[in-house]
């Protein structure tokens, strides 16, 4: 089956990160129709809770998701997940009052934290190394997709004259994903590095099969297996004497878990986050009707999602050092034009310097979806070996989100505050990351997940590339003894 069986296992696991992306920036859109602000009447503070609260359950979601993802398996942790976000989803579109829309949006945000930690794991071990990076970027494309699928609905529902269906109905369409990936799941594979890790090793080998058979080079996934068996009966011994706080200890773990915190907090830091959940309240400040604030709302979806496909092209040629660096130069530089067309626009009020603050935030979301948008989540699931890759993501992710619940419960208030000024605390974090990422970030693509290793000064068990075919049946045999010693 090879590629296409791949792209479909993508496309299946993908609706989680629609379910993300989706509950994630629907709010946005929300925030800008009258029946909303009429029923429930949030001010400033209210605001900011509604969208830190949805990153607190995301956290809270991240806590638990790494016992099931390594207990119970990739597959069906992602089950769990949209189970979890079909009930988050219902709750926000029923909800009579604040306290119950609020228990929708952490059970929502709970859901999100299982789907972006282990959907960006599975996705990860299932793809061939050649694909990996593009593959991850599909799933980031999709999550951008389904944010700007959200804002056209806003947009479309805010013609409507009943009050009600114009923040309800758009809520209530992120069931739809959800309930997509309960079925779907039962026709995607188990991840094969985490059938071997459970010792189930003839499921893995079939699995494989399936998804990297390669007509150029038919014993390609033969090679994969026993590199993949190899590494992980070396890690399940090493395991069996490690705990959690061997990631701090040990100092190459340690520096892996550090170089995925700073690829996923980067992410958080750079602005686009805070952007995109308060940015009817940006376009507002630079003279935009309502209708259109929501029909910026939807034009910033599709810039990002255009840069999301400029990514998608490029992660596995440029490599993921040259789009993090180029990414945080480009960024910075359109929050400082963004900020200059902002304060012209306070000391003049002309609509010219308005349209320019926002086209601004239009080229700034394009550069962050073509340098950004999948990145940091290839990145940080590639330098992290399998048996700590599910905790590790889970540190990197309580990290970066930590700072997005921070950022997003005071955004309302310092937009209030000091305005355009608020936007050079994300030029600081970008030029303080630059230096960071120079110095520290190995390049990975083009490595199969067990090659990754030698960047950090780690052995491969097996160089997959420089097998010959006898090889392949004398390290069957060395793999075999391994797997005994685990058994045992």
């Amino acid at each position: 089956m090879g590629r296409g069986y791949n792209w479909l296992c993508a496309g299946i696991a993908g609706s989680g990160s629609m379910i993300y992306g989706y509950d994630s920036a629907i709010i946005a859109s929300t925030f800008g129709q009258a029946g909303f602000i009429n029923f429930f009447k949030p001010n400033a503070t209210v605001l900011g809770a509604i969208v830190s609260s949805y990153y607190g359950g995301l956290l809270v979601g991240l806590l638990f998701v790494t016992f099931l993802a390594d207990s119970i398996g990739r597959k069906r942790t992602i089950q769990i997940g949209a189970c979890i976000a079909l009930v988050g989803a219902i709750l926000q579109t029923v909800a009579q009052n604040l306290p119950t829309f609020f228990a929708g949006r952490v059970i929502g945000g709970m859901a999100s934290g299982v789907m972006l930690l282990v959907v960006n794991v599975y996705q990860a071990e299932i793809a061939p190394p050649h694909l990996r990076g593009r593959m991850v970027s599909f799933q980031i494309v999709t999550l951008t997709s389904s944010g700007g699928l959200a804002s056209w609905v806003g947009y479309a529902c805010n013609f409507s004259t009943n009050e009600s269906f114009s923040w309800r109905f758009p809520i209530g369409l992120q069931c739809l994903p959800a309930v997509v990936l309960i079925f779907g799941c039962f026709y995607i594979p188990f991840s094969p590095r985490w059938l071997i890790s459970k010792n189930r090793h003839e499921e893995a080998k079939v699995i494989l099969a399936r998804l990297h058979d390669d007509s150029e080079d038919p014993l390609f996934w033969e090679r994969e297996y026993l590199q993949i068996s190899a590494q992980a009966a070396v890690e399940a011994q090493e395991m069996k004497t490690s705990k959690w706080t061997h990631l701090f200890t040990n100092a190459s773990e340690r520096k892996r878990v550090l170089i995925a915190i700073v690829a996923m907090t980067c992410v958080q830091t750079n602005g686009a986050q805070t952007i995109q959940a308060y940015q009817s309240t940006l376009y507002s400040g630079l003279g935009f009707s309502p209708r259109n604030t929501l029909l910026m709302a939807g034009v910033f979806q599709i810039c990002l999602i255009i840069g999301g496909i400029v990514n998608l092209s490029l992660i596995d040629y440029a490599g993921r050092r040259v789009l993090f660096l180029s990414g945080l130069i480009l960024l910075s530089v359109c929050l400082g034009l963004f900020a200059a067309f902002s304060a012209k626009f306070g000391e003049t009020a002309s609509n010219s310097w308005g349209k320019a603050g926002v086209s601004m935030v239009m080229i700034f979301i394009f550069f962050f979806g073509a340098t950004f948008n999948a990145s940091p989540y290839a990145y940080a699931a590639e330098v992290l070996p399998t048996k700590i890759r599910a905790k590790g993501m889970v540190i990197a992710l309580f990290c970066a989100n930590a700072i997005t619940v921070m950022f997003t419960q005071t955004a309302p208030i310092a937009l209030e505050a000091i305005t355009w000024k608020f936007s050079f605390i994300f030029v600081a974090c970008n030029l303080a990351f630059f230096p960071i990422i120079w110095i520290f970030f190995p390049e990975t693509k083009g490595l199969t997940l067990e090659e990754v290793n030698r960047a950090f000064g780690d052995k491969v068990e097996v160089e997959m590339d420089q097998m010959t075919d006898a090889e392949v049946q004398k390290m069957g045999t060395e793999v075999r003894h391994f797997e005994q010693q685990s058994e045992a």
